[in-house]
């Protein structure tokens, strides 16, 4: 059985000592498979133990699961009082690892019922705020070769924890680390030249030192070379060798290395096209939490690719993907909700990831969402905010939501009536290659033409 990951186990230890903050911590571990299998009913357990004690935060997150569809008035087990004991001071987790390129409770107490708060969380806030480094003492470790502390230290100056942040610095330090042998301070030189931090950029000597840390076993810098690899960034493009990288840091684990095994068997890009093994890696980036892969998994198994179709399962991928902000897949849940596939129509709940996605800048949002706006599906009718979605989708050159802005812009029913406007838009829809669509814009538009000149 694999070990617990030891940010996990120190959150568990204070949740169990009734820790509110900590049960916090660890319900958004599990809601976002943090390191941990994604488990949304032990998610909620923890959050309701910490709503009860008054967190804010556990509250906030609840109503806005349970806004998305999640069941949060469950029966939870209250928790013993923590026995007077003092606690086991906790070792300074491992200095985050940056990617270069783009995771049943007993029926005794009543259920949790939440007030009226809405108090926004960072839910990518896994950890909480850490301690100030020692830095007297790490420097003096450091004057003796202690990689580990000129790691540590290096890791200060970068993030500017308890002394002003200084990258060149930190990358000195870094790289003493690195030649003395030590994996974290090779990859996190490789990261510095890898993002040009603290010394110029350099694809060649990053590649050079996520090797080093590499063949120490390193599955982080074993997915960056994959990526390197792939993008032809510091030697040759070879899609095969990065399969290959891609697929040692997959065997340890390593969800975006899954993932984007994963897509090269899709594509069949330096690998030959497998579907089924696609499904295969997909899904065991989806268990740990990759949003990425369980929307690549919903979108194979809606279409029956690499696994007979199944759209029950691929609405809940998608949903999950969704919950993680993965702007496409709000897009693609909302249409799934629209149409009924994979569970029943829920208009309200489609109009609600669409607005969701088009806030967060997806442009295939915006006509759909204009157009629920306009026609009042799923929400209330709101022309002035259909309009100004239309617009975006129209600058973005949609030609339908040329067409629809046009219209509202001659019509004048939702603003001002801007003629001269309108036909521009509806010209520009003219021109679009569906033909009825074509038709319908010329036509409208050498209506206002003609309204106008009788006009003048």
């Amino acid at each position: 059985m694999a070990r617990e990951p030891e940010i996990v186990t120190r959150y568990r230890l204070l949740a169990q000592e009734n820790d509110p903050v900590a049960q916090f911590k660890l319900g958004e571990i599990y809601r976002l498979g943090y390191q941990v299998r994604r488990d949304v009913d032990e998610a909620v357990i923890w959050l309701v133990r910490s709503a009860r004690q008054g967190n804010s935060e556990a509250v906030a997150l609840l109503r806005r699961m349970e806004a998305d569809g999640v069941d949060v008035t469950r029966r939870v087990e209250d928790l013993p009082p923590p026995v007077a004991a003092p606690r086991r001071p906790s070792s300074p987790p491992a200095a985050p690892r940056s990617r270069a390129a783009p995771v049943r409770p007993s029926a005794i107490s009543d259920p949790l019922l939440l007030p009226g708060l809405e108090v926004e969380t960072d839910p990518l806030a896994v950890g909480g705020p850490e301690p100030l480094p020692d830095l007297d003492r790490l420097r003096r470790c450091a004057d003796q070769d202690d990689l580990a502390a000129l790691v540590a230290l290096g890791n200060a100056y970068r993030e500017g924890k308890g002394v002003t942040a200084d990258p060149a610095e930190a990358a000195r330090l870094y790289g003493l680390a690195a030649e003395g042998g030590d994996l974290a301070g090779q990859y996190s030189l490789a990261m510095m030249y890898d993002l040009g931090e603290g010394l110029a950029r350099n694809d060649a000597l990053a590649l050079k030192w996520y090797l080093k840390a590499a063949r120490q076993g390193d599955a982080a810098a074993q997915f960056n070379i994959g990526n390197m690899i792939r993008q032809g960034r510091g030697t040759a493009a070879d899609p095969a060798v990065a399969a290959k990288w891609f697929g040692l840091a997959a065997e340890q684990g390593d969800t975006a290395a899954l993932f984007a095994l994963g897509a090269l068997y899709e594509s069949g890009t330096g690998v030959e096209r497998d579907e089924v093994r696609a499904v295969e890696l997909y899904r065991a980036a989806a268990e740990r939490g990759g949003a990425e892969a369980q929307f690549n998994l919903a979108n194979m198994l809606r279409q029956g690719r690499g696994a007979e179709a199944d759209p029950v399962e691929a609405a809940m991928m998608c949903r999950r993907a969704a919950e993680q902000g993965l702007a496409a897949a709000q897009v693609n849940y909302a249409l799934m909700l629209a149409s009924g596939l994979g569970g029943e129509v829920d208009e309200v709940a489609a109009t609600h990831w669409l607005h969701r996605a088009a806030e967060a800048g997806e442009p295939r949002a915006w006509l759909p969402l204009a157009i629920r706006l306009e026609r009042g599906i799923g929400t209330g009718n709101d022309l002035a905010a259909a309009l100004g979605w239309y617009r975006r989708a129209a600058e973005a050159g949609e030609a339908q939501a040329c067409y629809h802005y046009g219209l509202l812009l001659a019509t004048g029913e939702a603003g001002p009536v801007d003629l001269d406007a309108a036909e521009r838009w509806l010209r520009q829809a003219a021109r679009s290659g569906v033909p009825a669509l074509a038709d319908d814009a010329r036509r409208a538009a050498d209506a206002l033409a003609a309204r106008a000149g009788a006009g003048s």
